[in-house]
């Protein structure tokens, strides 16, 4: 077979979703404590939080089209990735106090693409979900729907500490989730009003080649977090009955993104985010 040939079959087997290699993971965490408990290498600490919606360069950019999108000022490499953009934090792991109900922006993308763990940034081996969590999905989605999450998966080792600290796990109980397949579909974010320019509270939105992607809403989406979605997944209360994440698989590559108007028409069509997102 000539090296043409590989290259087609191998472009094949990538669109039919083959799965992918993951990025390689970050240099091992110093692990950190607080208080007596482990603090996860993707909690946000307080030097680290701030508002990601009241941005001062944050604007919506109006096309010739008609359509808006939302675009830093100053838009920087790395900032629009995934095919949306993502909100700025601050990176200071350590400094401050951690904030354990909320997760560094940068922190949670970097682990879970490349699939390590939450908590020490080892590589990650099971999903991991709060039973409460778990039963609100049987009652609404039914057994055998796909799965969402935006939690990152945990390592063996860090199982424990996982399920003792956190306090929904320990007053309800937790499951373990075996996923044949599992891809990275969607982000966690911030969707403005294309008109009002105000935010609302964070919700899910779909990545390009994902179910029910809308790329008009994408491109008003301010992204905090990676999405995961499980596929023929099945719930156990005994981690040595699951083998690991599964498969991993990849959504098409997103489109690449139109051109900024020429600089006058920014300046007469930018039109600044008037106030941060609702709620909190």
């Amino acid at each position: 077979m000539s090296r043409s040939d590989r290259r087609r079959r191998q472009n094949r087997a990538d669109r039919a979703g083959r799965p992918a290699a993951p990025p390689p993971l970050p240099q091992a965490a110093e692990p950190l404590v607080y208080r007596g408990m482990t603090v996860p290498y993707v909690t946000a600490y307080s030097a680290e939080v701030s508002e990601a919606t009241s941005d001062p360069d944050l604007v919506l950019r109006p096309y010739p089209d008609g359509s808006r999108r939302l675009v830093f000022l100053n838009e920087r490499p790395g900032e629009r990735d995934h095919g949306v953009l993502w909100g700025r934090m601050r990176s200071a792991r350590g400094e401050g106090v951690p904030a354990f109900a909320s997760l560094h922006t940068g922190r949670q993308k970097e682990i879970v693409e490349a699939a390590g763990c939450q908590i020490c940034a080892g590589p990650g081996e099971l999903w991991l979900t709060p039973a409460t969590v778990w039963k609100e999905y049987l009652a609404v989605r039914g057994a055998g729907a796909p799965f969402e999450t935006s939690d990152p998966p945990v390592c063996r080792t860090c199982l424990p500490t996982a399920t003792s600290q956190c306090p929904n796990m320990r007053g309800h109980g937790w499951v373990v989730l075996a996923a044949k397949t599992w891809t990275i579909t969607g982000v966690r974010g911030y969707v403005a009003d294309p008109e009002r320019g105000l935010f609302g509270d964070d919700t899910n939105v779909a990545l390009p080649g994902a179910r029910n992607h809308d790329p008009a809403k994408l491109a008003l989406t301010l992204a905090k977090g990676l999405v995961v979605t499980l596929n023929s997944i099945t719930a156990h209360t005994d981690p040595a009955r699951v083998r690991g994440l599964g498969q991993r698989r990849e959504l098409p590559p997103p489109p690449a993104p139109p051109p900024p108007p020429a600089p006058s028409v920014v300046t007469a069509y930018v039109v600044r985010i008037p106030n941060p997102r609702t709620g909190d």
